[in-house]
């Protein structure tokens, strides 16, 4: 841990390093033209071209410095990262061309058009990232979202070699690890990124836009982001992602976000962009979790996790204030048969610490769960009525998205409605006490004051359509309303009891 006033001191040393370089060049050229207008008229020229160049020289030093540690990094990671193709075949039903014509229809060229009445019946959909090795024998890592699904991975290394390669998967992590039938490679380091602080230097390498050994570099511009990343039904939570400037383009993910000792501390997985390019917000899954991950897949085959059974939510300041504690995770929801209800863990508990680790939040905490072995005892400190706690539980083993349901369980904040929703599914179903609708958006909290408390929404209502389009989950909702505006009107129809009713909110 580095205090703050270690990180004032580095940050002043660091203003100084810029303040010495511009000195530096001010003073190397003016003793450049003290030396020009110095000499005598029948002076040579080369002496003074000499005397410049050695004043640019020694002005610029501390900047050469830096850059030759670049050329270093550079040098150390890229025969590490490598690019990946992949290739899946995507199968049409019949004259049924929906799901084709939807691949197409976003392409140049087909925009607005009606659906092909004979396309065949399969086609090649390809796609490419980076990746990142791990271990000298042919284990590659990258993102889940890059080889999940495909029908033949290809990886080029970087001295041109290229090799099939087989997955292993980890939906939950996006994390993926490739192996191909190679010997004598070279593995990249994976640094601690528990130690990563925000400021220190990052550098990102892989091949954007399929251009193999591109190296950006920047800053980390924050840690432990909580984000929900994807779309059309296939959004991803992440619970810990560094988050960074430098520049990450579509390629980069699954490869390497580097420090400045050349270690790996994250694996590049998304963007935020308006455009779909590098805006400056880049976001990296810890290599500390892709260590556990990568382990797991390479002794086990899969990752198993710990589960608790609750529902984590952030701290407020308020809600810091209230309860006297200064970081922790409110529990928010208890589930029956679980751990944390074998453990008396109750809502509105703050769990301060989890298994010999203080719980910083809500994201800490479902790490800590996520990385604990199922069937390990746990110990586990809770804030409860202004008193600690500690209460002791085995973990049980977090289900499987890929074997239990094709994706994880959607969460989905409606920040415009002020509601919070999950995608139904038979446990949400039993939950909330719905009968009746098979898919569709449960309400699971509405805000106090929101638009849709106004219109009379409730817990365990199910929101079937919204604004003429049918609503499968919570995804589907997050669509629906994303491109509203203050003062719009969304009309949801909605399931409640044995009935649907129609439910106007305005903005």
């Amino acid at each position: 841990m580095i205090s703050g006033n270690s990180i004032w001191r580095r940050g002043r040393r660091r203003v100084i390093l810029v303040a010495l370089v511009a000195v530096g060049l001010f003073s190397g050229f003016n003793v450049a033209r003290n030396v020009w207008a110095s000499e005598p008229a029948s002076g040579g020229q080369a002496s003074k071209t000499a005397a410049i160049k050695a004043a640019i020289n020694a002005a610029v030093a501390p900047l050469a410095d830096i850059e030759t540690a670049f050329i270093a990094i550079g040098e150390r990671i890229e025969p590490s990262v490598v690019s990946i193709r992949v290739t899946k075949n995507i199968k049409t039903a019949g004259n049924d061309m929906g799901n084709a014509f939807r691949f197409f229809q976003d392409m140049p060229g087909f925009e607005g058009q009606q659906p092909f009445r004979q396309m065949p019946r399969t086609f090649k959909m390809q796609g490419a990232g980076s990746g990142v090795i791990v271990r000298q024998d042919g284990w590659i890592l990258t993102n889940d979202h890059v080889v999940g699904g495909a029908d033949k991975v290809t990886v080029k290394l970087h001295d041109g070699r290229e090799f099939d390669g087989t997955v292993r998967r980890d939906y939950r992590s996006d994390l993926a690890l490739v192996k191909i039938n190679a010997s004598n490679l070279v593995p990249a380091e994976l640094g601690d990124s528990d130690r990563v602080r925000v400021g220190q230097w990052a550098l990102a390498f892989g091949s954007p836009f399929e251009l193999q050994d591109t190296m950006t570099h920047g800053i980390i511009s924050a840690r432990a982001r909580q984000q929900e990343i994807g779309g059309r039904g296939d959004a991803r939570a992440y619970t810990n992602l560094l988050q960074t400037d430098a520049p990450i383009n579509p390629g980069n993910s699954g490869g390497a976000l580097v420090n400045i000792h050349g270690q790996v501390i994250g694996i590049n997985v998304a963007i935020e962009s308006p455009s779909g390019g590098s805006v400056g917000i880049g976001f990296a899954i810890p290599a500390n979790t892709a260590k556990n991950v990568m382990d797991q897949l390479i002794n086990k085959g899969k990752v198993t996790r710990g589960f608790l059974g609750v529902l984590p939510r952030p701290l407020t300041f308020e809600q810091k204030q209230k309860y006297g504690v200064s970081d922790g995770a409110m529990v928010a929801q208890v589930t029956d048969g679980t751990p944390a209800a074998r453990a008396g863990i109750q809502p509105e508990d703050i769990i301060t610490r989890f298994n010999g680790r203080a719980v910083v939040d809500d994201g800490s905490l479902r790490d800590a769960v996520a990385r604990v072995e199922p069937g390990k005892r746990v110990e586990i400190v809770v804030r409860r009525n202004g008193r600690d706690m500690t209460l002791n539980t085995t973990l049980d083993s977090a289900p499987d998205p890929l074997t239990v349901a094709e994706k994880p369980e959607v969460r989905e904040s409606q920040g415009k409605l002020g509601i919070r929703v999950e995608t139904l599914t038979p446990d949400s179903a039993k939950q909330y006490k719905v009968s009746g609708p098979t898919s569709g958006a449960v309400v699971a909290e509405v805000m106090s004051g929101s638009p849709a408390e106004e219109a009379g929404l409730q817990p365990g209502d199910v929101i079937v359509r919204a604004n003429g389009k049918p609503i499968a989950s919570g995804q589907d909702l997050t669509d629906a309303v994303k491109n509203l505006k203050s003062g719009d009107t969304v009309n949801l129809v909605v399931h409640r009891d044995k009935s649907r009713s129609l439910v106007s909110i305005k903005l």
